[in-house]
């Protein structure tokens, strides 16, 4: 049985990297993008730099403000404090088609998000930050924008699996969260679905990755979770349920499950990544897994659950061997 290894941390940015995405495709490639107008591109598994990306000139501002693979794994969308959303060739490392005066500029991480499904499905937080740009990645132009969705900023955006109650067939929906603590379900042509508020501010949202309702039999009911200044559990019909009260005064910038549902990782504003083990009505704190110099604020974890990786203010990418590959429900596997 494998171990969990030990944390590295690889700096090869000159700026805070504020963004980390694993390919859907491949089990061991990720990407990084931070202030020095770098999308960088790693191999897990050897731990190491394969390519780098520059995808801003002197001219403009410098920062990549978030990071995604396509659902096929063959490009990067690239946000940038220059209100540009650049669109990377992962083989040939070149940039495909970048989209000016469409995406939004905060000095913050930025909402990016690319649809599970169809790889040529985009959307990010529009100019003034509280709506959305939707984007047909095979058009020259955006494809559409929901003007002031949020009273406030938007901190968060994801693609919606079709199974959960509010999605309208099988194209899924959208979901947003603002800094006000509002989240909001629209479809991909505008209309509100569905909304709720949490008491706190939310920066990140992360709904279970089971097939909604799947798991209920086993007493493990399908949920979203909002963090911010709180970690709040929200359940469709019921409402607002567990609150995690532990991270005293610092924030949570990012949530992610694990492939199964079974662990929840959080990333907080005093560096550290903290795990947690998911019970039918309740969430129980394991521990914390390192601990960057700097605020963490993004992580993403591998198809199979093989490596956890971090962007942090200190300039670092880290990275974090969990494991053996888990496929299925299977926690571990041995050998002999």
């Amino acid at each position: 049985m494998q171990q969990e290894g030990k944390p590295r941390f690889l700096k090869f940015h000159q700026g805070s990297v504020r963004g980390v995405a694993f390919n859907p495709k491949d089990r061991y490639l990720f990407c990084s993008g931070a202030c020095d107008g770098k999308v960088n591109l790693y191999s897990a598994l050897r731990m190491e730099l394969l390519m780098c990306y520059q995808i801003t000139t002197m001219s403009l501002a410098r920062n990549v403000n978030a990071v995604r693979f396509t659902s096929d794994g063959c490009r990067i969308l690239a946000g940038t404090s220059a209100r540009r959303l650049a669109v990377i060739d992962v083989e040939r490392g070149e940039q495909l088609i970048a989209y000016d005066n469409c995406a939004y500029n905060g000095r913050d991480r930025s909402a990016l998000a690319a649809d599970p499904i169809c790889p040529y499905m985009a959307v990010t937080v529009c100019v003034n930050g509280k709506g959305i740009t939707l984007f047909d990645l095979r058009m020259p132009l955006p494809l559409d924008f929901m003007y002031d969705l949020h009273d406030a900023p938007i901190r968060d955006l994801l693609f919606l699996h079709s199974s959960w109650p509010w999605s309208p067939g099988i194209q899924g929906s959208l979901m947003s969260a603002s800094t006000n603590g509002q989240v909001k379900i629209s479809s991909l042509d505008g209309r509100l679905l569905h909304s709720f508020n949490v008491d706190h501010k939310i920066n990140s949202i992360c709904p279970t990755p089971e097939v909604y309702g799947s798991s209920a039999d086993d007493g493990f009911f399908s949920h979203i979770m909002c963090a911010g200044e709180q970690v709040t559990s929200y359940v469709p019909e019921v409402g607002l349920q567990e609150q995690l009260h532990d991270f005293k005064e610092n924030q949570v910038w990012k949530l992610r499950y694990t492939s199964n549902g079974s662990l929840l990782y959080a990333a907080c504003e005093n560096g550290a990544v903290r795990r947690y083990r998911r019970y039918p009505h309740h969430h129980t704190f394991l521990g914390a897994v390192f601990t960057h110099r700097g605020e963490v604020q993004d992580l993403d974890i591998s198809p199979f659950d093989e490596y956890l990786v971090t962007a942090s203010r200190d300039r670092s990418v880290g990275i974090l061997h969990l494991g053996a590959p888990k496929h299925g429900w299977t926690e571990y596997c041995e050998l002999t």
